[in-house]
């Protein structure tokens, strides 16, 4: 059966001593605050800094604990909790960004920026991208556990996992032109990412949505051009 539970994440959502088996899949990495630290930077994310900001990396230590501890209280005596989320791995991949093809946070800037070319955005809106979510490492995880004794860390382990639509992409099985692969793979990071984009622009505009489609154009336009350099790898 389903069941909904209109609770967040970062506290506690079921009654203590009652789950026996938790798993949540590429959910944590949200926060529950805003630092937006890096609006008047290029970097759009934390995980695109050489050092991530102070405000996003505590804020995501804080988050990180308070996710624990609910599930903690959540847990019955000998439960387990398995938690598949985005990282930044050993060899400095995450989402979007590892060693297969070119950075989806490149294109996401390049898309961004022609915005400003075509006299769409100005200065301010083209450095006011600031993603409110932060790709812990290992340590950072294996901190949080540590720290909650009720807590004992049975296993943890990197992965990378190719983007699907470039796999099938590449290895010829779509059947797909390069302007309709794009039409196809755009989409699947406008789904968690649009929101910020929007947030970016002026609150005053009442063209926002006009704006961000010319956005989605432009990175559609941009995979067109090499459909096989683009896609969204998972780095858990």
């Amino acid at each position: 059966f389903v069941e909904a539970c209109g609770v967040g994440f970062h506290t506690q959502c079921y009654p203590s001593n009652s789950i026996d088996f938790g798993v949540s899949f590429t959910a944590m990495h949200w926060l529950s605050a805003f630092p937006s630290s890096l609006r008047g930077s290029n970097h759009m994310h934390a995980a695109r800094c050489t050092q991530p900001p102070q405000p996003e990396k505590e804020q995501a230590a804080n988050d990180w604990s308070s996710i624990l501890k609910a599930r903690a209280k959540e847990l019955v005596p000998g439960g387990r909790f398995v938690c598949v989320n985005f990282c930044v791995s050993g060899d400095g991949y995450f989402l979007g960004q590892t060693d297969a093809g070119v950075s989806m946070w490149d294109s996401f800037q390049t898309a961004w920026d022609t915005l400003k070319e075509q006299g769409l955005i100005d200065e301010e809106e083209r450095l006011g991208v600031s993603f409110p979510n932060y790709y812990r490492t290992k340590d950072e995880f294996v901190t949080g556990i540590d720290d909650i004794p009720e807590l004992k860390l049975i296993s943890i382990e990197e992965r990378i996992v190719r983007c699907p639509y470039r796999e099938l992409y590449v290895k010829g099985e779509t059947g797909l032109s390069a302007r309709e692969y794009a039409e196809w793979f755009v989409p699947t990071t406008k789904s968690w990412s649009h929101s910020t984009f929007r947030n970016a622009l002026r609150s005053e505009r009442d063209d926002k949505e006009d704006v961000l489609n010319q956005f989605w154009e432009n990175y559609v336009s941009l995979v067109e051009e090499e459909p096989k350099d683009h896609g969204m790898d998972y780095a858990h």
